[in-house]
């Protein structure tokens, strides 16, 4: 027989390591977590500040395996020019969902799009921020444990953001203390300045403009990338591939001016001032090594561990417990990357530690 491959046996194993750490951790899977995947979709009433009135429309999409709800359940925020499909891209058979991963070891996932992305509310540009949209995950945290949205309350939540979702993170998690774990991935507290200048900035435009966004009817003020460049922008050539950038470019959203403004202030905040200094709950912080946002000579040196741990920790509370894992050869969408198994692996063996399903 012919050997297996080097290129094929990683990938197997990757793909595997899910699946290995929870049977490691928990034993055999039950009938319920063998069992089909459900999925609904709900619009959920939500306020954009607090105090104020029900004026926006959140939706998300509410999964898991068997007929009983799990207990905890993770809420999924993707990124700045993303929606839900960052978590669920519907390409590469699986590979690249991180909702099937979590859902088959046992979480609900509540894959939600963000104020101003996907089928939640576009409000004018100027009104989708931080804090409208902090308010909105606060009132969607909120029915998740209520019942409100499937009818029972989870008793446990685990915030999993993805770059902009994960800054939301600190701002809703510091203000509202509404959840028991934080997942925060490709979100450090320093920009790699001389990838944001020469690439990231003149390859965004208005999305009014592309040709994806342009019947959407969005104000100048809301923003997408440019036609093909995604893969310039947010990956390592080495883990990323042609499937994965088209899919990618054909499910691109949009971000806002205001929010770009609202992201600089917030990560420019010094360590003493920062608003994950007000987050208490458990806190894994998982980034690519070769993030290019983050990472680089005049930015974050992403091949050491230790050294990015070290600078993080300066803006966390004691309380917050960060455990820092970087992923090899691998840019800012961890999901997306080649590597995505491997990320999935350490983030549900994380969370299995501090909030089983």
């Amino acid at each position: 027989m012919r050997p297996m491959s080097h290129r094929r046996r990683t990938v197997s194993v990757l793909t595997l390591l899910p699946l290995l750490v929870v049977a490691l951790l928990t034993g055999p899977a039950s009938p319920a977590q063998a069992a089909t995947t459900h999925c609904t979709q709900h619009s959920l009433n939500v306020r954009t500040s607090d105090p104020g009135p029900v004026n926006a429309v959140l939706w998300g999409e509410l999964c898991y395996r068997g007929v009983r709800q799990p207990r905890t359940v993770q809420l999924l925020v993707h990124g700045a020019g993303y929606n839900h499909s960052y978590f669920d891209i519907g390409h590469g058979g699986g590979f690249y969902s991180y909702v099937k991963a979590a859902n088959a070891v046992g979480y609900a996932t509540f894959n939600v799009d963000r104020i101003g992305a996907g089928n939640s509310s576009h409000p004018a540009s100027p009104l989708v921020n931080i804090n409208s949209g902090s308010v909105a995950l606060h009132d969607a945290i909120t029915a998740l444990r209520s019942g409100a949205v499937s009818g029972t309350g989870f008793s446990k939540v685990i915030w999993v953001g993805h770059s902009y979702g994960s800054i939301y993170g600190w701002s809703e998690i510091a203000r509202y203390h509404d959840v028991d774990a934080f997942i925060n991935t490709a979100a450090l507290h320093l920009f790699n300045q001389p990838h944001l200048d020469t690439n990231l900035f003149p390859n965004f435009y208005a999305a009014a403009s592309d040709p994806a966004l342009a019947g959407l009817g969005l104000d100048p003020g809301y923003l997408t990338s440019r036609p093909n460049t995604r893969g310039l922008l947010y990956y390592h050539p080495s883990t990323v591939t042609a499937g994965a950038l088209a899919a990618d470019e054909a499910n691109k959203d949009a971000v806002t001016y205001t929010q770009m403004l609202d992201l600089a202030a917030i990560v420019a905040l010094p360590p003493a001032q920062a608003l994950t200094q007000q987050i208490t709950v458990p806190t894994l912080i998982l980034n690519g090594q070769q993030d290019p946002m983050h990472c680089g000579p005049a930015a974050m040196d992403c091949g050491s561990t230790s050294a990015v741990h070290a600078f993080e920790s300066q803006y966390y509370s004691p309380q917050a417990r960060i455990k820092t894992v970087l992923i090899p050869g691998t840019g800012h969408n961890t999901v997306l990357s080649t590597t995505a198994p491997l990320s999935a692996a350490i983030m549900l063996g994380w969370a299995f530690t501090v909030a089983a399903p």
